[in-house]
Order: C-alpha cells, then sequence, then structure tokens
C-alpha cells in the first residue's frame, strides 16, 4: 500500500506545481521515502538475510510496532492535502493497529511464546 501511494503522488505529479517551501521540500522526497520503506516492510516479512543484517530493529517486536506507527504518521502527512485523503487516514490507521498491537505484544505478550515467535522472525 506505501508503494502505491508513493507511485501515485510521483505520477499525479501534483508535487511539481506548489511553490518551494519546506512543505514542497517534504512533499518531493516523502513519495519516495514511502516507497522504500514500503519495499522495506514487504522484505522485513520475507526474512531476507539483507533486511536482517542491515536493519535489524525489524526482526524485534519493539522496532516492527514502532516501525509500523511510524510508517502510519507518514502515510497520514502524504495524503492529508491530495483529494483522496480518506484513503491516507486508513492505510495510516492500519498501520497503527498493526503497530499497535506489536507494541502490545511485545510488553504484555508471554515472554516463551514470543521466544519462539522471535526466533522465527529472526
Amino acid at each position: 500500500m506505501l508503494i502505491l501511494i508513493g507511485v501515485t503522488q510521483i505520477i499525479s505529479l501534483s508535487i511539481l506545481f506548489k511553490s518551494f517551501s519546506f512543505s514542497f521540500f517534504m512533499s518531493f522526497f516523502l513519495p519516495f521515502f514511502l516507497i522504500f520503506f514500503g519495499i522495506l516492510l514487504f522484505a522485513s516479512g520475507q526474512k531476507l538475510e539483507f533486511v536482517d543484517k542491515n536493519f535489524r530493529f525489524l526482526s524485534t517486536l519493539l522496532g516492527r510496532g514502532l516501525f509500523n506507527i511510524y510508517l502510519a504518521s507518514l502515510a497520514v502527512y502524504q495524503l492529508a492535502n491530495a483529494a483522496s485523503d480518506i484513503i491516507g487516514f486508513i492505510i495510516g490507521a492500519m498501520l497503527f493497529c498493526t503497530g499497535l498491537f506489536y507494541l502490545i505484544m511485545h510488553f504484555c505478550g508471554n515472554k516463551e511464546e514470543l521466544a519462539s515467535y522471535k526466533k522465527q522472525l529472526i
């Protein structure tokens, strides 16, 4: 979903018709970050060695939870000014709920079960 948001924002060229300011700077680079982070989130679920080696925080529940909440804020910000801002809020809410679930599992989960889940992530 994040990759789709980034690609549609680049294709729409809405980022090129804004006046130059900090919001223009963010609007220009944010679609590329969304594409990269979407690929990274997908790759972390596929247990790729590159992701395990360079993005170790995605192999823990705490890291995945905080990363999903961060991505939720990016998705909501990116589409807040677009015509389809409801899509940004829906995607942001889904990512936020997923991140919240990971955080709850990290802090409140059964430690033995979490240890076996952590072995599956690595």
